[in-house]
């Protein structure tokens, strides 16, 4: 496993090792790696080909997390981790990536996401996609404290990904056999835009949530005030673009095919959010 020093990968790990499973945990820290029972600790990085081979070994089944960098770094480095499981001649590889991942997307990262799915795909290791939009859990975030969320978006819907959803998903295709090349998107099964996302958290909790838009260049201005550059700037500017554009609206079954559960809808989320809402009350 990597990522488990993550949200979503910790939540992977518990959920494995509640299963019974064997799990190896794969950090660049051991002083950081989560205390997951009878997990085994190993260092490495996705670029060091010498910790990758002491890693992952012959007939492992590998949850590969994304690296929180920009395409120039994440591309090569992600090359380096995939070449490395082949020479390992694991058993497979469950990726996260992320909705609509492909070289026409407008979302900086998912392109770079599917750049990782071709790769996959010509490297002989059966895989799996485990697409997610937008974290749900991150929906507290997007209103300032007062209760506004100050976003560009226009009429432009998404669905969103709880975090718990991904990693019960996650766990069925790392321990279940059958989802060999496939790609399942692991999203709520309604969409909103931003209107009806602050119209939802105000009808569920009875406070005052409202969406005021943005043009780009004040969401611009705000992102660069607090140091963001680079590529995270674009990565922010293309999640806009593709949200006007459609891309983030996907619905899907994959969740209830997987699990035999029913996905959350976003009302249901921001129920069992509300306490971490801008508007909560406090004490």
């Amino acid at each position: 496993m990597t990522g488990s020093t993550g949200y979503v990968g910790r939540l992977v790990a518990d959920e494995l090792a509640a299963r019974g499973e064997e799990v190896r945990l794969l950090v660049r820290d051991a002083a950081r790696a989560p205390d997951v029972p009878g997990a085994e600790v190993v260092v490495g990085e996705y670029g060091d080909a010498a910790s990758l081979a002491a890693a992952m070994h012959p007939g492992d089944r590998v949850f590969m997390v994304s690296v929180h960098e920009g395409p120039e770094r994440r591309v090569p480095l992600h090359r380096a981790f995939i070449e490395a499981a082949r020479r390992a001649d694991v058993g497979g590889i469950v990726y996260l990536s992320f909705v609509n991942a492909g070289p026409e997307a407008i979302f900086l990262h998912a392109r770079s996401h599917g750049a990782t799915e071709a790769m996959l795909r010509e490297s002989g290791v059966p895989w799996t996609s485990i697409r997610n939009g937008m974290y749900a859990d991150d929906i507290p975030g997007w209103f300032d404290p007062d209760g506004v969320a100050r976003e560009p978006g226009s009429d432009g819907r998404m669905s969103f990904s709880y975090r718990p959803e991904l990693a019960t998903a996650i766990a069925v295709t790392l321990t279940e056999d059958g989802h060999e090349n496939r790609v399942y998107n692991i999203v709520t099964p309604d969409s909103v835009t931003m209107a009806e996302l602050a119209e939802a958290a105000a009808r569920v909790t009875g406070d005052s949530y409202r969406w005021e838009p943005v043009d780009d260049d004040a969401w611009d201005a705000r992102w660069r005030a607090q140091g963001r550059t680079g590529w995270e700037l674009e990565a922010g500017h293309t999640t806009y673009e593709a949200l006007r554009r459609g891309e983030f609206d996907v619905a899907s079954d994959d969740y209830r095919v997987l699990t035999g559960k029913e996905p959350l809808t976003i009302p249901e989320i921001i129920e069992r959010l509300a306490g971490a809402l801008p508007l909560a009350p406090t004490g």
